[in-house]
């Protein structure tokens, strides 16, 4: 097993798939440490122990430093979690412990302990799969980016991927139905309009946000929805995207209605505004902007 190359994968996969962040790097960045704080849980990888006394040393210094590791962290871990990447032969004894806090260590020299080292099934049947083309070198640019739109971007964000695949998965039915798109027969299947809405058609508020007039109107909503639906959904998760998404593109179609009395309206706009705008808010509650991040937005 290539071990450096392992180690920065494995802790990109962290990352990008459990929605965990760097907080801390150590001995010349051979010790990355990650946190969730929605789960209490901090994860530290290593790559240089030689010796079980090394990985005691490390048991004492989290116990010895509870309290700048939770100012670190920012939360109070429930649980700290050791891996040691090495090829060293090292002592078989337990040093986990259970209480008060959960502290576990795990040696991982080949891909039959790494896969059994990670949290789900999907993920140690991932970890080992072949990807020749990427070397430690870029799953280390990865972790270590400092880019907030990279970091951002590179979070695995279901959400975001199952509203991209309903609205086309819908327009490609609407094509295979319909043949051709008109206003009649947008209006059929649940499109926007003034007349049938103040007449107790509520639905329309919600359907006419997965509907699309063509190919160019769809590809530029799905587009924005990849970029800004993946930064608000690793910001604040999954729920709270989903959440924002839909009560955006709801008052988005109310807005449309006092203006647009006379003709149908579909698209999902209203909701891209609204993750957009939840994004400006988030720069600007966390002052965590700078030039370059809001001209890339812009």
């Amino acid at each position: 097993m290539n071990i450096k190359k392992q180690f920065w994968k494995t802790i990109y996969y962290w990352i990008r798939y459990l929605n965990y962040d760097v907080i801390n790097r150590e001995k010349d960045d051979q010790e990355i440490w990650l946190s969730n704080k929605r789960k209490k849980t901090i994860v530290i990888f290593s790559n240089h122990i030689t010796t079980t006394q090394e990985i005691r040393f490390d048991k004492s210094r989290v116990i010895e430093n509870k309290e700048n590791i939770e100012q670190l962290a920012g939360f109070q871990p429930q649980t700290i979690l050791f891996y040691y990447f090495t090829d060293k032969s090292l002592s078989s004894e337990s040093l986990d412990e259970t209480y008060p806090q959960k502290i576990k260590f795990r040696r991982i020299s080949d891909e039959r302990e790494l896969e059994l080292a990670m949290p789900n099934v999907i993920l140690s049947k991932m970890i080992n799969r072949e990807d020749s083309k990427k070397t430690s070198i870029f799953y280390r640019n990865k972790v270590l980016s400092s880019n907030l739109l990279d970091k951002h971007m590179q979070r695995f964000s279901p959400v975001t991927y199952s509203l991209i695949i309903i609205n086309i998965v819908l327009w490609l039915c609407m094509i295979l139905y319909f043949n051709r798109f008109s206003d009649v027969k947008l209006l059929d299947v649940g499109g926007l309009v003034h007349f049938n809405v103040v007449h107790g058609e509520w639905y329309r508020l919600v359907t006419s946000m997965f509907l699309h007039f063509n190919f160019e109107h769809i590809l530029m909503n799905m587009l924005s929805l990849f970029i800004f639906g993946k930064i608000v959904e690793s910001v604040l998760g999954s729920w709270r995207m989903l959440a924002i998404y839909l009560f955006a593109g709801i008052f988005g179609n109310f807005v449309s209605l006092s203006f647009n009395t006379t003709t149908i309206s579909v698209g999902a706009s209203g909701a891209i505004f609204g993750l957009i705008g939840s994004i400006f808010a988030i720069l600007y509650l966390s002052k965590s902007f700078d030039k370059k991040v809001i001209g890339q937005l812009l």
